[in-house]
């Protein structure tokens, strides 16, 4: 028996064992015997966890009811996943849209003040070309 790390519920049984044999020695140069250590799924809390069990521990083999049951369930969780993703996706380009559509008024916007600033600053040329003229000054610098 082996207690579970997150809830302390007891766990007889191994899903999978496996023997560990060690190429180091201990400290004080004795050899490291070989273990076993075995994957165990705590029926309460459903983590799973690692931990050191005796020789005599088997794993369990699952039979198919409980297989089709894990296989039903990460299914579910699969197609629930996929919808998410499909629902971001249709939100992330209805967004994109809108500010495409924004980007564009903006242009048309930047475009306009551009406009508006070319003509005015020709007509101040303009206004000083005259005033020059009408002073008398020869000087015609820009």
């Amino acid at each position: 028996m082996v207690d579970c790390p997150n809830c302390g519920t007891e766990v007889a049984v191994a899903v999978k064992c496996w023997t560990v044999t060690p190429l180091k020695y201990s400290a004080i140069g004795s050899y490291i015997p070989a273990f076993r250590v075995g994957i165990f799924v705590c029926p309460k809390c459903k983590s799973k966890f690692r931990a050191k069990v005796d020789a005599a521990a088997k794993p369990v083999k699952m039979n198919v009811r409980e297989l089709v049951t894990q296989v039903k369930e990460i299914r579910e969780g699969l197609t629930q996943t996929l919808r998410n993703l499909r629902e971001k996706i249709a939100l992330l380009e209805t967004e994109r849209t809108g500010l495409l559509v924004e980007i564009a008024k903006l242009k048309k916007v930047a475009e306009s003040r551009a406009n508006a600033l070319e003509t005015e600053v020709n007509q101040l040329r303009e206004e000083l070309k005259f005033l020059r003229e009408f002073l008398g000054d020869s000087k015609e610098t820009n």
